[in-house]
């Protein structure tokens, strides 16, 4: 029996942070990207691989998957592999997202949907609540997960939630240099010539 943490391909740090936020609700799960990761996602990841462990798909055997935790997507096409488990009838399905609701979104024994500006939001009240603590990074990659998403509170799908969501983080430790660190990138030399 093995429960996969996944959410949709070419994953942002709304999708890394609603990961880590759900490893925290579920601690036997493993963390699998279902494609590729931004860019910045990498290289964050690649600096402080020593606090998550995220296992490589050629190392699980999908046909042992039982529960599928899925974040920041409600469409199966958006899953890459694990789409082809979304019909199985031994797989049980959780849903976590921000996106409104759509006549294409999958079905799932649980759901915590709700319109704010980043689903890392819906996971940080959901540990806030509960009580479950975090670390500094921790808090710091909630943070990123946020702020990425709701364009560092300037999208018009920012919500009251979001703010309140990034204040607790800070309570908690968030580093702020390290947030704004990962969410500006000054274009290489090779793109500002292209």
């Amino acid at each position: 029996l093995v429960d996969v943490i996944v959410g949709h391909a070419n994953a942002d740090f709304d999708v890394f942070a609603s990961m880590l936020a759900c490893k925290k609700l579920y601690p036997e799960a493993l963390l699998l990207f279902s494609g590729s990761c931004e860019r910045n996602v990498r290289e964050f990841i690649t600096l402080h691989k020593h606090i998550v462990e995220i296992t490589r798909l050629r190392d699980i055997d999908l046909d042992r998957i039982t529960r599928l935790i899925i974040v920041d997507t409600k469409r199966a096409g958006r899953l890459g592999i694990f789409e082809r488990l979304i019909k199985r009838k031994k797989v049980t399905i959780h849903l976590y997202d921000h996106h409104p609701r759509g006549p294409k979104d999958m079905r799932g024994e649980r759901k915590e949907i709700k319109e704010v500006g980043a689903t890392t939001t819906i996971l940080t009240r959901i540990l806030k609540r509960r009580r479950i603590p975090l670390s500094r990074l921790e808090a710091t990659i909630l943070a990123l997960g946020i702020y990425e998403d709701t364009g560092s509170f300037t999208f018009p799908s920012t919500t009251r939630e979001d703010l309140e969501a990034v204040s607790w983080l800070l309570s908690k430790g968030a580093n702020l240099s390290l947030v704004s660190d990962f969410l500006t990138r000054e274009l290489s030399t090779s793109q500002v010539t292209l």
